[in-house]
C-alpha cells in the first residue's frame, strides 16, 4: 500500500533527500554524476520513501468516563475516534486500540481493514463502564513499548482527573523518546464541571468508589477552582516534557473536537 506520510527511511520515490558518500557494492545508477563531474566526489543520491502511518489509540475506560449525561465523555470520545478513524481508513492507514481499566486491557493491533476497525469500534461501543475503577495507566502506557512497532503515532484520551497525572505524562514522554509521535487528549465538560451552581447544595456520588459527599456552595467554588487549576497544571506538565496535549470539552460537538485534535 502506498501512504500519503514521509517515512523516515530512505527508499525509491521521486522526491530527493540527501547525499552520502559510495560505498563499495551500492549501485551506480544512484551516484550523482553531477557531482562527480564537478568535485570528483562518489556521492550516492537518497530519496524520501513513502509509508502508511500506524494509530494507536489509548482509551481510559473507567466509570468516570462513563458518567450518565446527555453526552457522557466515553461517547463523545468514541465518536471523535470513529471520525478520526474514517480519515485513516480512506487514507489507507493502520489503526489500532488498547483500552484500559483496573479489570483489565483489550488490545487490538494496528490493522487497515474495514473489518478491522468496525470489530474495534464494536468492542468500544458494547463497553460498560459502570463500577469500574481507574487501571495503572503509567504502566500500561509503558507497555505498549513492547506492543507496538517503532515510529508509531500514539493518541492517549484520558479523564482529566487522574490523581497520577503527572505519571502518565512522564510515561506518554518516554514514548515519546522512543520515538513514536504521541498526543494526548484530556476530556473535561466544561458545561458541567465548571458551573459551581450545579453542585451547590446537591449530594454527589463518586462514579468510582461509591463514596457521597454534600457540597455547599464553598465546596462547589472550590470544586470549579480546582478544574480550571487542574487543566492548567496537565498542560504545564506536558509542555514541561515537549509533549502535544490538548484539553477537549465533552460538551462540543465531535466535529469541533476533530479539528481541535488535528491542530
Amino acid at each position: 500500500m502506498t501512504g500519503l506520510h514521509k517515512s523516515p527511511d530512505f527508499g525509491y520515490s521521486v522526491e530527493f533527500a540527501q547525499h552520502r558518500s559510495y560505498v563499495p557494492g551500492d549501485p551506480p545508477k544512484h551516484i550523482d554524476w553531477s557531482v562527480l563531474a564537478k568535485t570528483d566526489k562518489y556521492l550516492l543520491k537518497q530519496y524520501e520513501a513513502e509509508s502508511n502511518l500506524r494509530t494507536y489509540f489509548f482509551l481510559d475506560s473507567s466509570a468516570s468516563m462513563h458518567l450518565p449525561l446527555d453526552d457522557s465523555k466515553w461517547t463523545k470520545v468514541v465518536r471523535l475516534l470513529t471520525l478520526t478513524g474514517t480519515l485513516l481508513q480512506k487514507q489507507r492507514d493502520a489503526m489500532g486500540l488498547l483500552e484500559v481499566n483496573d479489570a483489565g486491557s483489550h488490545f487490538f493491533e494496528a490493522k487497515a481493514t474495514r473489518e478491522w476497525i468496525k470489530l474495534m469500534l464494536s468492542h468500544l461501543v458494547s463497553t460498560e463502564g459502570a463500577d469500574i475503577k481507574n487501571a495503572n495507566i503509567p504502566t500500561e502506557i509503558e507497555a505498549m513499548l513492547v506492543k507496538i512497532p517503532r515510529r508509531s503515532q500514539v493518541i492517549l484520551f484520558l479523564d482529566l482527573f487522574h490523581e497520577d497525572v503527572e505519571s502518565i505524562i512522564n510515561a506518554a514522554a518516554v514514548l515519546g523518546y522512543e520515538g513514536h509521535s504521541v498526543r494526548c487528549a484530556f476530556i473535561s465538560h466544561n458545561s458541567l464541571e465548571q458551573n459551581a451552581e450545579r453542585f451547590a447544595g446537591q449530594q454527589v456520588i463518586d462514579s468510582e468508589t461509591g463514596a457521597k459527599a454534600y457540597l455547599d456552595q464553598n465546596d462547589a467554588n472550590a470544586y470549579v477552582t480546582f478544574v480550571s487549576k487542574q487543566m492548567e497544571r496537565v498542560l504545564a506538565l506536558c509542555r514541561n516534557v515537549n509533549l502535544n496535549c490538548k484539553v477537549l470539552d465533552a460538551s462540543r460537538d465531535p466535529m469541533y473536537l476533530l479539528r481541535e485534535l488535528l491542530a
